[in-house]
């Protein structure tokens, strides 16, 4: 009996060792790296194919994020899912969290990102008061047909919030984890999420401020709730917010 119970603990730890920062790190690098590659697939494509990238014209922008968008979620969620089976729902690090904690712990996210918008947005304007901050991704819903503003929306809302408190708050958090201090490992992937949508936002060094207490804010949800949903559902509620924010001009203006 206790051999069995030693080899189960000795195969889950070997499990668990499986992961480490550096394989971690390399899981969100590529999932970045693929956005870049798949948006220059697209570009040199479109100017390949000359006159016959009428369909890619018509696109557009829209249609390249939304492939971009795709192509970069939908491996490293299969990666992720199928590399680490047993970290998947475990809710204690180094376990990913992706299980169902309540519904206290779902609202208490999207108070939590009630509360954040208005500070994160005010963070903002007080150290880049001359100029707003937009986020590139926001500049082709002016163009894009209305189907295509839907799909982008759905995405922008629901799949990439989820991938990315997958890999943050999941993937990074746990692999830091395994070899240093919990606030160390809380602080690098809360500043490493902070500077991953830097160039989202122009690479204006100002919103920085504000994307490190949304970051603290998420991992504390994940780490007190023992699950990503709360910090899933905040994310979701926040990119929800700063689109409408953000769209609320066009959408006037189209009326």
């Amino acid at each position: 009996m206790h051999d069995t119970t030693a080899t189960t603990s000795a195969t889950v730890g070997a499990a668990h060792a499986t992961l480490g920062p550096w394989r971690a790190l390399g899981l969100v690098a590529l999932y970045f790296v693929l956005q870049i590659a798949v948006a220059l697939a697209w570009s040199l494509l479109a100017r390949g194919l000359g006159a016959h990238a009428a369909i890619l014209r018509q696109m557009g922008a829209s249609g390249m994020l939304l492939l971009v968008l795709l192509a970069a979620a939908v491996p490293i969620l299969l990666l992720v899912r199928t590399g680490w089976p047993r970290r998947w729902a475990a809710a204690a690090l180094p376990g990913f969290g992706v299980r169902w904690p309540g519904w206290r712990w779902i609202g208490a996210g999207m108070l939590l990102a009630a509360l954040l918008l208005p500070l994160v947005i005010g963070l903002n304007a007080l150290l880049f008061p001359r100029a707003g901050v937009t986020q590139s991704v926001l500049l082709v819903f002016d163009q894009a047909r209305v189907w295509m503003r839907v799909l982008l929306t759905a995405l922008i809302v629901l799949l990439a919030p989820f991938v990315e408190e997958l890999l943050f708050r999941g993937v990074l958090l746990a692999g830091f984890s395994e070899r240093m201090p919990l606030r160390r490992a809380v602080a690098l992937s809360v500043l490493l999420f902070a500077i991953a949508h830097l160039p989202d936002t122009g690479g204006h060094w100002q919103v920085l401020p504000g994307l490190i207490v949304l970051a603290l804010g998420l991992s504390w949800l994940r780490l007190r709730s023992g699950s990503l949903l709360p910090g899933y559902a905040a994310h979701a509620l926040y990119n929800a917010s700063v689109l409408v924010l953000a769209l609320s001009p066009m959408l006037r203006g189209s009326h």
